[in-house]
């Protein structure tokens, strides 16, 4: 009772003098703020936005899966809604109660979010989240979304380096610095852990991927592609010569083009999950010319709770550039990647997996090959 009256007595004594102060005008409204339960941040894009103090923020949404990804990470317990659909086999990696979540949409390939279920939710806050750099694009759907229905959306810079930092300010917003910092400190040491390997590998030397996307896998990304920035940093050198298609990427191409190219290495989406063209690649005679298909070095791209490489974009790629530096490069990143896997999990979605899921997830990029291996599995 004492520690509630001087708090009281503190508050009024500030109102008092904050309202009495004319020559402290930005000190008056960010009390006032405060003592409305908001408070004004700058977010990534410059923007000042009011948003609500910690204790006011009970259901959070996100314009996007990439943004999901970190909330759940960092505070399932504030999930307001989901971004993605998910199968039975992902929501096992995910928190309890994620499947009861209504489905708001995504702004994610022209989607669509239900402008008017975000207040019937009582989303309190929104984030939006870049896989790159944000862009006039990013901002322009944020601020529309923040006039549309009075929610503040706040703009993060998701880059790959910027991850660490991306948490950490999420951190402060929802008042889940510790965990925050967890998640910050695990990002940091992964990224640096491949990175600083990756860059020793001369580009002469580094092993040619096509990333195969779509139900043919006739639709891939040029390396100026967010899409494709995840194999990148895994120290592969993207096979296509193509133009980037701006917004949700996917450029088409021919298998006359595949077949010119001639990558060392398919990733591909996974047959099962998300319909891809994995299965097709590795039995239909029309790809069997490709060096990939002839070495059996074609992979689907691990897809549990989200794809490990792309789509969406975000901090699920730290995971994803420890399997493809390992998997092209087993003998420079020698790393079990079982245990890179099982510690991802514990750290991002606190969960235990055992030996016989994590190879489940692996495919047959685990073990990974070695020098003079190709082609014997």
């Amino acid at each position: 009772m004492r520690k509630r009256l001087v708090s009281a007595v503190l508050c009024l004594a500030l109102l008092f003098v904050t309202l009495g102060s004319g020559a402290c005008g930005g000190m008056r409204a960010a009390a006032d703020s405060v003592l409305l339960g908001k408070r004004t941040i700058t977010d990534d894009a410059g923007r000042e936005l009011e948003i609500p103090t910690a204790d006011n923020i009970h259901s959070v949404f996100f314009t996007s899966a990439l943004a999901q990804v970190y909330i759940t990470s960092l505070s399932p317990d504030l999930l307001g809604g989901t971004a993605s659909k998910f199968t039975e086999s992902q929501l096992r990696f995910l928190p309890e109660g994620v499947d009861k979540l209504p489905y708001l949409g995504t702004i994610h390939n022209n989607g669509e979010i239900d402008r008017e279920s975000l207040l019937t939710e009582d989303i309190d806050i929104m984030f939006s989240i870049s896989g790159i750099g944000l862009t006039r694009q990013n901002i322009s759907e944020a601020e529309s979304l923040q006039a549309q229905t009075g929610i503040p959306c706040v703009l993060i810079d998701g880059s790959f380096d910027k991850i660490p930092a991306a948490f950490r300010f999420l951190g402060e917003i929802l008042n889940r610095k510790e965990r925050a910092e967890e998640l910050a400190d695990y990002c940091e040491k992964s990224y640096a852990a491949v990175h600083d390997v990756v860059k020793t590998i001369p580009e002469e030397e580094r092993i040619t991927l096509y990333y195969a996307e779509g139900p043919e896998g006739l639709q891939t990304e040029p390396e100026t592609s967010q899409h494709m920035l995840g194999f990148l940093e895994g120290g592969a050198l993207d096979a296509a010569q193509c133009e980037e298609t701006y917004g949700g990427g996917m450029t088409d191409v021919s298998l006359e083009q595949v077949l010119k190219w001639d990558p060392e290495v398919i990733v591909a989406w996974d047959t099962d999950i998300r319909g891809g063209a994995c299965d097709d690649i590795r039995t239909n005679p029309s790809w069997a010319q490709i060096t990939a298909v002839k070495n059996g070095r074609v992979y689907a791209m691990p897809n549990e709770p989200w794809a490990w490489c792309d789509r969406p974009p975000g901090v699920n790629r730290i995971l994803g550039i420890h399997w493809i530096a390992n998997l092209l490069y087993p003998d420079i990143y020698d790393v079990d990647m079982k245990e890179i896997v099982r510690e991802y999990f514990d750290v991002m979605y606190q969960v235990d997996i055992d030996d016989k899921t994590i190879e489940e997830l692996l495919g047959n990029s685990y073990p990974p090959p070695r020098a003079g291996t190709e082609g014997v599995r």
